[in-house]
């Protein structure tokens, strides 16, 4: 097996295996999409013919669908306790969300005033309907050139799924910690648990997270606490000089960009900020239910600016071939963001959630989401997981069970083989470089520099700067304004002197994340610097 001094993570998201390679024209006859078998379809929301999936989906969506842990237990069939599941509930989740019906349920003390909350603050929603079947559609091939090249040049694992059917935070915390500390949806706090970075910084290794705006990551407080660790941290734009200096860690995390493109609904980004999403949230790709018919495909979407960073990364460490063959690429999806699969996920894997400390249980009692209990036994639905590496054969396929806590448990594997695992989802996990076969580097491989081409995301403003409505976020952005403001209080509580010369206050949620993310950056620049000169 050859020499892996690196491994590199790239974790996009909200998108299902069957989304974005259903079609894939695969040359291995275990491939498992959507152009062989079936049928593959739901049943409608109405009365009437299944849904068959197909591949007819554009890049955009007029409604986001439903990711959340009560949605998902539906669109895999699961009704109650014991319900083995069937995938056969997405189209009714996404009819329900666009109609307004899919809004959580609440337990505890203060269950009944946010069920109030909620209705008061419905003012002005308009329903979308008739859309359910939206969400049975694939990606046809050329909309997603770049990761199907990689898809069939490199390594699929056909069986990797996100680790709860739930949403983005649990799903990212896995990833970093085998673990979501009993969260089946995102719950703006900082998390505890241990994860892969202490691990290996306890044996000796080094590792770095990049980042543009706002990074999820920043929920584990524990990793930027202190000068030391936050020199750890760099913007995206850092990572090629790390590969062009062969500088890089023994593991690099990158977090897309989440930021949603300041715009109006049916248009292209238009205020002039070129640091907007890459990230392929189905959120930061909405236009308008009256105009998705006929828009136009080949608007510049978040969704293409995705590809464009996979190929980036890609083509970066491909420009270094001694860097490359050192190293392991991982493209994967947090989660399905409640987009059609056909594989149900199993429903035995190991029991690994108890929260941390005392607060969260405490706070469960005042305050709870009525889903069904949950013991996360059970996997969510299946997304992509391409591992790249010049010792890759083409066409490569693995269809092992895996789930998120593969990232820590390869890790561990490779670099801290003495450590102790994070928890019973990093002991039981199967490690993603069983596909590193080759005894010689490949020669042929695909050449993605066009489409690695980094082109501005904007264009220029109009005469009315902000028109009415222009500037309202998704949700899953809010979740990362709220974890934005508690990292600029933790780091003004301890001192740290950036935080204190950009002040938030009184600023729009936009320009929140954006003076924070330069404080951050800032402390991370001195960090280094001071770590250098000692």
């Amino acid at each position: 097996m050859p020499t892996i001094d690196h491994v590199v993570v790239l974790a996009l998201e909200n998108r299902s295996f069957d989304h974005l390679l259903g079609y894939l024209d695969h040359p291995s006859p275990d491939f498992d999409g959507l152009t062989r078998g079936g049928p593959f379809e739901n049943p409608d929301w109405n009365p009437g013919p299944a849904v068959e999936a197909s591949p007819t989906a554009k890049r955009v969506l007029p409604v986001d669908p439903d990711h959340s842990h009560d949605a998902v237990m539906a669109q895999l069939g699961i009704a109650k306790k014991g319900d083995a599941p069937t995938n056969t509930g997405f189209v009714t989740s996404y009819e329900r969300k666009g109609r307004g019906l899919a809004d959580p349920t609440f337990g505890g003390v203060f269950g009944p005033l946010i069920a109030w909350w909620q209705q008061r603050n419905r003012g002005g929603f308009v329903p979308v309907t008739g859309r359910g079947p939206l969400v049975m559609a694939s990606q046809q091939p050329e909309r997603v050139p770049v990761l199907q090249s990689l898809a069939r040049s490199f390594g699929v694992y056909t069986r990797w799924f996100c680790s709860v059917p739930g949403e983005t935070w649990p799903n990212r915390n896995f990833m970093h910690a085998a673990s979501s500390d009993g969260e089946t949806n995102i719950a703006v706090r900082f998390y505890r648990n241990r994860t892969i970075f202490e691990l290996l910084e306890a044996a000796g290794k080094r590792w770095h997270i990049y980042y543009d705006d706002t990074p999820q990551v920043w929920a584990f407080s524990k990793l930027w606490k202190d000068d030391e660790r936050r020199a750890n941290w760099f913007e995206f734009a850092d990572f090629a000089n790390h590969v062009a200096s062969n500088t890089l860690p023994t593991y690099s995390f990158i977090e897309p960009n989440h930021r949603p493109p300041l715009h109006a609904m049916d248009q292209a980004p238009i205020v002039g900020h070129p640091n907007v999403s890459n990230s392929q949230h189905p959120g930061n790709n909405l236009v308008s239910n009256g105009t998705y018919d006929t828009y136009p495909d080949t608007t510049p979407t978040d969704f293409a600016r995705a590809e464009q960073l996979i190929a980036f990364v890609y083509e970066t460490l491909r420009a270094h071939p001694d860097v490359f063959d050192r190293t392991l690429l991982l493209i994967t999806y947090d989660e399905h963001g409640g987009l059609y699969d056909h594989v149900p996920p199993p429903t035995d894997v190991p029991r690994s959630d108890r929260p941390t400390g005392r607060i969260v249980p405490m706070l469960r009692h005042l305050f709870y989401r009525r889903s069904s209990r949950f013991n996360f036994s059970t996997l969510g639905p299946r997304v992509p997981a391409i591992v790249i590496s010049p010792y890759v054969a083409a066409g490569a396929i693995d269809a092992d069970v895996r789930d998120h806590s593969s990232i820590p448990a390869t890790l561990r594997a490779l670099f801290a083989p003495d450590a102790k695992p994070l928890g019973p989802r990093d002991q039981w996990a199967k490690r993603f470089d069983t596909l590193v076969t080759l005894e010689t580097a490949r020669a042929d491989l695909p050449d993605l520099a066009t489409a690695a081409r980094v082109e501005s995301a904007t264009v220029p403003a109009p005469a009315e700067a902000n028109p009415a409505g222009i500037d309202d976020l998704p949700s899953h952005y809010k979740e990362l304004v709220g974890l934005t403001i508690k990292v600029h209080r933790k780091m003004r509580r301890r001192r740290v002197p950036e935080a204190r010369q950009h002040p938030i206050a009184q600023l729009p949620p936009r320009e929140q994340t954006e003076r924070v993310t330069d404080a951050f950056t800032e402390a991370a620049k001195r960090a280094r610097a001071e770590r250098t000169r000692s």
